[in-house]
């Protein structure tokens, strides 16, 4: 059996060849003479069968369409994808309306720690292109907030996608500029002033006042702080302060909004409304 499947072999030029290597290299000095392939297969099987030769499987040879070797195998390096551009979308509506805020300054923070300021357009959008991938941050700017020009955050819309379409008689432009932020309702107690208020919040007097009463004029100021806040004490300078008896005694804070782990690869709609209605401007007779 084994002489039968060694002369089908040798029916290829190439394994009789091989063969025909092999057994002169296993015979005996003398004996290289030239051999008959009935020769070569008879002491193949021989040099087999006491165990000086053995077969073994190889890979078809490269003229059968496949290389002899594995690592003469061609290796292809799967191509290269080049990464697609990342572009950061973000807008600003009024919830009621659906009508686009203009003019909101927001600071972005991206995921590489970098950071980019920003002001929503006449409609309301933010787009930056080429932008770090993965999730980014984004803090209000509250520089000029006023009670009349502030509003507050109701919630975030998701996907651009999941957003329902815009309501009949929506306004069709942008409103004047706003300013988003966090309203902090501050009750005043004994020993306050405007200015130690301010500082506990991280702002001027002048800022705090502008966001309550649209002025810094100090006359006005101390007509706002007996009128709106219900001031009754005054110091030895003549300037109002406060106390725990102050009727309604409030003051109104501004504070930076935070969102955060916005991913970019979607479209995030702020949806907001009015912060306060402002108290209407009075003075006293």
């Amino acid at each position: 059996m084994l002489e039968r499947r060694l002369r089908q072999l040798a029916q290829d030029d190439s394994n009789l060849r091989t063969l025909s290597t092999l057994v002169q290299a296993h015979a005996p000095l003398g004996l290289h003479a030239s051999r008959s392939s009935e020769d070569v297969v008879r002491q193949a099987a021989t040099l087999l069968s006491f165990g000086h030769l053995r077969l073994a499987l190889a890979p078809p040879p490269a003229r059968f369409g496949a290389p002899a070797f594995r690592e003469d195998v061609a290796k292809h390096e799967p191509p290269v994808t080049p990464e697609e551009d990342v572009t950061l979308r973000l807008q600003v509506v009024d919830d009621a309306s659906d009508g686009p805020i203009s003019g909101i300054k927001l600071l972005i923070r991206f995921a590489d720690e970098s950071e980019k300021e920003a002001t929503t357009d006449a409609d309301g959008n933010v787009n930056m292109e080429k932008v770090p991938k993965g999730a980014f941050n984004v803090l209000s700017l509250v520089d000029g907030a006023t009670l009349s020009n502030s509003v507050a955050m109701v919630r975030t819309g998701g996907p651009w996608s999941g957003q329902k379409p815009s309501k009949a008689g929506a306004k069709s432009k942008a409103t004047s500029q706003r300013v988003l932020v966090k309203v902090t309702e501050h009750r005043v107690i004994d020993g306050e002033n405007l200015d130690s208020v301010a500082e506990m919040y991280g702002l001027t007097a002048d800022a705090l006042a502008q966001f309550n009463w649209g002025t810094t004029d100090p006359d006005q100021v101390q007509q706002r702080l007996e009128v709106s806040v219900g001031c009754t004490r005054k110091d030895e300078g003549g300037r109002f302060v406060f106390s725990r008896d102050d009727d309604p005694g409030i003051l109104y804070v501004p504070r930076p909004v935070a969102l955060t782990g916005l991913a970019v690869d979607q479209s995030h709609i702020l949806r907001v409304k009015r912060a306060r209605k402002p108290q209407p401007f009075s003075f006293s007779v």
